[in-house]
């Protein structure tokens, strides 16, 4: 391939950066999605009743060993979600009594404990904000009726959530907290999902082998991977463009392949290493430069499709939350030639699709995704050229920030370990006998 020039790669940001002023860039499509969905950043209270304590407060003037808020009523009270978000755990636990945890965009997890009963929603399952998820109770290490409510930001308490309550004061279920959450916004709610093939919340690794049988590699949760099993055969020759997502919003791993023949199958994820039967909802993709997907790059709560024709126009395919596309499909760019990778994810940790593309300088750059579209390119690494395979965009390694896996030419697979802003923190070698295996996603 010829090698991209520094003006071509600059037209390219200058086209991205023009096109977002211009308001050409990916118009906004938040108007196809629910009504109800919360695109505001803005949590309410998930139950009504007295601040009893607050995140090492025991609102007495005493410090308190505590990570949540104590929400203190009677029995039976209602409890709802504080924010749209995809139902991460539920179960039951010694000192937290039935519980549910909720995934939401930014990085954001909220938990609701001691509930009287296992929480309405099996994991997996889309809530809004207000949606009644439980009811309070006193079950695990407590005597009194009440609702333990804890935030976390990226695996850490969000000691901040202490701003949003008041001691001893009354607050009234679903009315909004007077708190500002950064990058909770709207979005997918989990960077794990559209990998996670196995239901263990663990981000997982397709591979075609060097015999073309396509294998899965479940992930560990800490940066490496388990042996494969081989969901499909004979794959080598006959697809390209193998890509995860969660493209049906179940929060399991579905995968897209391009046919030989120009067809785009669908394999919807089973959530314990298989698929369901394929479907076809495209055609014309087997000569596309690149595709990828896992990640919301239109704003409206799904996950999408990014293609690369061979002309190098990108286009956004949106997804319809439902295994298909939605629409209308929009054009994002153009000198998109210039890239030998280009993976998607929400490396801003923000909720928004961003890309990493390597161009054939084997510079790195970041586009972020904002509002309508993307922002200019940051350049965030070089050295590039030495890379034979490239993906991520999902969490490695258990940080709850978007990752990246890079192959280098002796056959060594490495971990970059995001920093949720784009960047990288670290390199880290995974094992180095990835040599013959056609493709890494």
């Amino acid at each position: 391939m010829k090698r991209a020039s520094r003006w071509r790669l600059a037209r390219v940001g200058m086209i991205v950066a023009l096109t977002l002023v211009l308001g050409v860039l990916v118009p906004s499509l938040s108007g196809s999605a629910p009504a109800v969905a919360a695109t505001d950043g803005q949590m309410v209270y998930p139950s009504s009743g007295n601040i009893q304590s607050k995140v090492g407060d025991g609102c007495r003037g005493n410090y308190r060993a505590h990570e949540g808020i104590d929400i203190t009523g009677g029995a039976f009270i209602p409890i709802v979600a504080a924010y749209d978000g995809v139902v991460k755990t539920r179960t039951y636990h010694s000192g937290y009594g039935n519980y549910v945890d909720i995934e939401h965009p930014g990085g954001y997890v909220t938990r609701y404990a001691h509930m009287n009963a296992p929480g309405f929603f099996a994991p997996g399952t889309r809530v809004t904000r207000g949606q009644q998820i439980g009811i309070v109770g006193k079950t695990g290490a407590t005597s009194a009726y009440h609702l333990h409510f804890e935030v976390r930001l990226n695996g850490a308490v969000y000691t901040s959530i202490n701003g949003g309550f008041t001691c001893l004061s009354n607050v009234t279920v679903g009315n909004f907290i007077p708190l500002v959450f950064p990058g909770l916004g709207s979005g997918p709610g989990s960077t794990v999902s559209s990998a996670d093939y196995t239901g263990d919340d663990k981000s997982d690794l397709l591979v075609v082998a060097g015999n073309g049988d396509l294998r899965l590699r479940a992930g560990t949760g800490t940066g490496g991977f388990q042996s494969a099993s081989t969901p499909f055969a004979g794959w080598g020759a006959t697809r390209r463009h193998v890509t995860r997502s969660d493209f049906n919003g179940d929060s399991k791993a579905d995968l897209f392949a391009a046919r030989a023949d120009g067809i785009l199958e669908f394999y919807a994820g089973t959530g314990a290493g298989g698929f369901q039967a394929v479907t076809t909802p495209g055609d014309g993709w087997f000569d596309m430069l690149h595709v990828t997907s896992g990640a919301d790059f239109t704003g409206d709560g799904r996950q999408d499709v990014l293609g690369v024709a061979s002309d190098g126009v990108m286009t956004v395919y949106p997804g319809n939350g439902t295994g298909r596309f939605g629409g209308p499909y929009t054009v994002v760019g153009t000198g998109w030639q210039g890239f030998l990778y280009v993976v998607g994810g929400d490396f801003g940790n923000d909720g928004r699709g961003d890309i990493l593309g390597v161009a054939d300088t084997g510079d790195l750059y970041y586009y972020p995704g904002v509002a309508g579209g993307f922002g200019a390119a940051r350049m965030v690494g070089g050295g590039w050229l030495e890379v034979t395979a490239v993906t991520g965009g999902v969490d490695y390694d258990g940080d709850d920030r978007a990752d990246l896996l890079g192959r280098s030419r002796a056959g060594e697979l490495f971990l970059y370990s995001g920093n949720g802003a784009g960047g990288f923190s670290k390199r880290t070698l995974v094992s180095s006998d990835w040599a013959d295996q056609l493709a890494i996603r």
